[in-house]
């Protein structure tokens, strides 16, 4: 029979009250031990206090079979029961107890405790008795008849016993998957190890100064009160939120302003909540999101690598914020929607090499478009995001040429003997500050390709770089060592080189051939690899007039490779098909208009349904100022197809293509590069861009048009690719891009660039408040900066350390100024001095001179902007802020790659379009300071921009200029006044750079 518990227990009180008895009266001297039942002589009384002398009231046997604990009977006075040894130590140590002082009941029958038998118990030996942690006889001894404070004794797996410190709780609570402890190598590298002295009881147990051994009232066995080290007194600890962090931190410390501040700081006083991590707290408990214990752990948490995470951090960079920022977090905004995908690393970019004529060549860029992973496809194809080359922009390429493994793009200089070579770059997407970057060449390129047309044991692809002012090939390949090392070369290849083409056709498909046409004789020549880096011409074939744009594919019925040109002196046979030994297969002619010329040529199945399953060739058909198109023809039984026409418009100036699934849905578009015209007729003048076809009927393309600037751009059709560049994405701040870079207390030079949410974001300080520029609003308040002072105009400034900002410019131009000196960074700064010539007032009140009653909403000459009035998110439902945009730099609206026309652009946000577009509002002489009384068309602004169609980047500069007024490039020669009442520009754009003057 079964009396349980408690009737066990008190037949245990009653047969050790009675040996206590005996051994009190017996021994006075035996109370004099620090613990009675820890023997300092050989005698049998204390021994009698827990053991019988000859029998037992029966054996307790092993918990478990690898336990510790007592086993067999131990002779015990207890009874035995499925409690273990416990009930025996409750008679001294228990809310009845007969000896000890130390009640140690009453804490296991506390709400959160540690689990004892018959209980199974989560962590270690299970299950636990006061045996798996004490050592009731103290025989390990600290010194000679000085036991182990606390009599602590705890094993290892393997059986080793530990008696204090860390390692003694840390045989049972080791890293567990589901468990927020990370292990004692982790915790021993935090501050609340490494600056907490050893607690007062001799055990050296640091854990003990947050937490209880037996049970606590607070959760996870929290203690009742802390005397820290930043303590005069004890401090009585209420729960487990954030006022048990603040007994040890009650105020500001580093970067942290303190309980005050933090306590009306939007994570202080919000109401949300978010579940507890860890295995201790009940299924789906919550607490609030405020809470310090939400984004720190307490005992550190592994970074991945071992090491703990900084400042107690719960996560690493923007993992710790987009748990609560993400999409059904309780945070408000979703922030974490707006990082890179990492689904869309793999996802390809269109690549567009904008070539200006040498008039406007500044205006030069490489553009960018893509798209970003989303749940459908096709994916929206948004952009540019540009770049600058650090030599001119002309013929481009993509390939890895350093072996990497990710594609770079490579472009060559028009005017010097350069090439300028992009690589993928964690925070801008591409750039030349590393890798490559220039690399000089032998001549100028007006044509490049990479492909690996060697077969040489770096396997690397080679650089091909053809000269046609000269008629030479030039073969370059990257050394290891920083350098595009020549391989061969200059190679003639014809008087007047028009083109190049690589591809399989010779010889095995592991490397290219080569086929560059020559207008000259007119030819093309196919060249090989004859010997180790040798590349030699060993087929010339006789084309039609005007050869250029070669391409190499399948696309005719017979068996194996062609090879295609375009006719462009030739109205009839405008394209010829080639077999690889230089038999003419056949001529088609292209559908276009009077005067346009086929240009380039391409060979792909840009037709996923067409009835004959092979590859189409798409031709773009040059129209300069005319009208421009693409044909593509599909293949028959016998040949090519009458083409399929498509018009990209009068002034396009369409001639080079490429081809790829850049959308995602499976199959390949076309993409045709418009190189645009610059023209005083406006119905010829046009802005550069790109028409991207898709294929959504398998059978016909529909089309859509990327405009690439203002008509400053117009120039020969650019060069375009559709290649993966690795992570690129939209325009964005790429918050942990670069992990475990960022210090709480760094200042520059950083070791590292990075960018993390607390750059911008001091999370114990930000509010919602809103502010007045230029002072610093609730989102940016209390995040380190950088503190300008102007002593002159542009680049005399004296910088300094900003803790906190007071400004929201101090944020922002931390990184994007001289005061840290990025590598490649502009020096914005400089650009928004106030003491420059013109500027956009971020700093102080501005002293503009514009056209009366020109600017939108409640603007005027002397407001004073934020940096994220025109810096921002362009979707109009994602969370504000300086995250990330489809519109680059950043933009809240179109800036880069839109027409002047489009009124909503970002100029129009503060500007009227009316003014400086359509000159329907008329400032006339009395407010315009580019108004020409005598001519006819007398607003300037609207002739430029509407009958011109050039973009506001043509004459000005967008931050502010040290040298000119009115934000004018320092490159137009405008001035004004130029006479007593009269203005004038003296530049590239007029004829012969003559000065042009105009009559207010």
């Amino acid at each position: 029979m079964d009396w349980g518990p408690g009737y066990r227990r008190r037949i245990v009180l009653a047969a050790v009250a009675l040996a206590f008895a005996c051994v009190f009266f017996a021994s006075p001297a035996a109370l004099a031990a620090t613990a009675p039942h820890v023997a300092t002589s050989p005698t049998t009384d204390t021994c009698a206090m827990c053991h019988r002398a000859h029998t037992a009231p029966g054996s307790f046997g092993r918990v478990t079979p690898d336990s510790w604990e007592m086993t067999s009977s131990a002779l015990a006075v207890a009874v035995p029961s499925d409690t273990g040894d416990t009930q025996l130590c409750y008679v001294c140590h228990g809310f009845e107890a007969l000896g000890s002082g130390t009640d140690v009941q009453s804490s296991f029958n506390a709400t959160s405790a540690h689990t004892l038998a018959p209980v199974a118990s989560p962590y270690g030996p299970s299950v636990k008795q006061c045996s798996s942690c004490h050592d009731a006889h103290g025989a390990d001894k600290v010194t000679t008849d000085t036991p182990f404070p606390r009599l602590l004794r705890s094993r290892t797996s393997s059986g080793s016993p530990v008696f204090q410190a860390e390692e003694y709780c840390a045989t049972c609570h080791q890293d567990r998957p589901a468990d927020t402890f990370d292990g004692l190598a982790v915790y021993r590298q935090t501050g609340h190890y490494k600056q907490l002295p050893d607690p007062a009881n001799g055990t050296k147990v640091r854990c003990s100064i947050c937490h209880v051994a037996h049970g606590s009232t607070i959760a996870p066995l929290i203690v009742s009160e802390i005397t820290s080290p930043a303590l005069t007194a004890t401090f009585t600890v209420p729960a487990n939120d954030r006022r048990l962090c603040f007994g040890c931190h009650p105020t500001s410390l580093g970067t942290y302003a303190g309980p005050a501040t933090y306590a009306v700081s939007g994570h202080g006083v919000s109401s949300a909540v978010s579940t507890i991590a860890g295995e201790w707290p009940a299924t789906n408990a919550t607490r609030l999101v405020g809470e310090c214990q939400s984004c720190h752990a307490s005992m550190g948490r592994d970074d991945g690598t071992g090491n703990a995470i900084p400042k107690l951090a719960d996560a690493s960079g923007r993992e710790l914020c987009d748990r609560c920022h993400d999409v059904d977090g309780p945070a408000a905004t979703d922030i974490k929607s707006l990082g890179y995908p990492a689904s869309a690393a793999a996802d390809p970019e269109l690549v567009v090499a904008v070539s200006p004529d040498a008039a406007t060549a500044a205006f030069g860029r490489i553009a960018l478009y893509g798209t970003e992973a989303t749940s459908t496809v096709p994916r929206t194809v948004r952009g540019p995001r540009e770049y600058r080359a650090a030599a001119g922009v002309g013929a481009m390429a993509t390939g890895d040429i350093d072996g990497d493994g990710t594609v770079d793009v490579i472009v060559a200089d028009p005017a010097l003997a350069r090439v300028t070579v992009l690589i993928q770059d964690d925070l801008k997407g591409i750039t030349s500050n590393f890798g490559p970057g220039v690399q000089a060449i032998a001549a100028t390129a007006e044509f490049v390709a990479v492909a690996d047309i060697f077969d040489d044991p770096s396997n690397l692809p080679e650089l091909l770089a053809l000269d046609a002012d000269a008629g030479n090939l030039y073969v370059y390949r990257w050394d290891g060592f920083g350098s595009l090392a020549p391989v061969d070369g200059p190679i003639a290849v014809g008087a007047t080189p028009t083109g190049i083409a690589t591809g399989a056709l010779t010889g095995t498909a592991a490397f290219a051939d080569v086929v560059i046409t020559d207008a000259s004789v007119p030819e093309y020549n196919l060249l090989t690899e004859t010997a180790a880096d040798t590349l030699t011409i060993v087929d010339t074939a006789a084309t039609k007039t005007g050869p250029r744009g070669p391409s190499i594919g399948d696309v005719w019925p017979d068996a194996g490779t062609e090879i295609v040109i375009a006719n462009s002196g030739d109205p009839v046979d405008s394209v010829s098909v080639f077999a690889a030994d230089g038999t003419l297969l056949g001529d088609v002619s292209v559908d276009a208009a009077v005067g346009a010329r086929a240009w380039d040529t391409l060979v792909a199945d840009v037709l996923w349904d067409s009835p004959i399953a092979s590859d189409e060739l798409a031709v773009a058909i040059y129209g300069a100022d005319g009208l421009s198109s693409v044909n593509v023809f599909e293949q028959t039984a016998t040949g090519l197809d009458v083409p399929q026409r498509y018009d990209t418009g009068t002034g396009f100036g369409t001639g080079s293509l490429a081809a790829g699934d850049l959308d995602g849905d499976g199959h390949i578009e076309l993409v045709a590069g418009d190189g645009g015209w610059w023209d005083r007729d406006e119905t010829k003048a046009h802005g550069p861009g790109v028409h991207v076809y898709n294929d959504v009927a398998g059978t016909t393309l529909t089309g859509a048009f990327f405009p690439g600037g203002g008509v400053e751009r117009a120039g020969m059709p650019p060069a375009v690719a559709i290649a993966d560049l690795g992570m690129v994405g939209y325009s964005r701040h790429p918050v942990s891009a670069v992990p475990a870079a960022h210090d709480s207390t760094e200042t520059p030079p950083y070791a590292r660039r990075h960018v993390e949410c607390v750059d911008c974001h001091e999370v114990h300080e930000a509010t919602s408040t809103v502010s007045v520029a230029p002072l610093v609003y609730g989102r940016l308040k209390g995040v380190f900066g950088s503190t300008i002072t102007n002593t002159g105009s542009g680049t005399s400034i004296t910088y300094g350390d900003a803790q906190p900002v007071t400004n929201e410019y101090e944020v922002c131009l931390k990184c994007h100024s001289a005061y840290t000196d990025l590598e490649g960074g502009r020096d914005i700064a400089a650009e928004v001095n106030p003491l420059n010539a013109s500027v956009h007032a971020v700093e102080q009140a501005g002293s503009a001179v514009a056209q009366n009653g020109s600017f939108t909403g409640g603007w005027t000459n002397t407001s004073t902007l934020f940096c994220k009035d025109c810096h921002g998110t362009a979707d109009a439902a994602a969370p504000v802020g300086t995250h990330s945009s489809a519109q680059a730099p950043i933009l809240l609206k179109p800036y880069l790659g839109v027409s002047p026309s489009d009124s909503g652009m970002l100029c129009y946000s503060c500007h009227k379009y009316s003014v400086y577009y359509t000159s329907v509002d008329d400032t006339s002489t009395t407010g315009s300071y580019f108004y020409n009384s005598a001519g006819a068309v007398p607003e300037l602004h609207g002739l430029h921009v509407r009958v011109h169609g050039f973009g506001c980047a043509s004459c000005h500069v967008s931050h502010g200029s040290p040298t000119e007024a009115r934000l004018i490039r320092d490159d137009v020669g405008f001035v004004l006044p130029d006479a007593p009442d009269d203005g004038s520009c003296t530049n590239v754009c007029h004829t012969g750079g003559a000065k042009h003057a105009y009559t207010r």
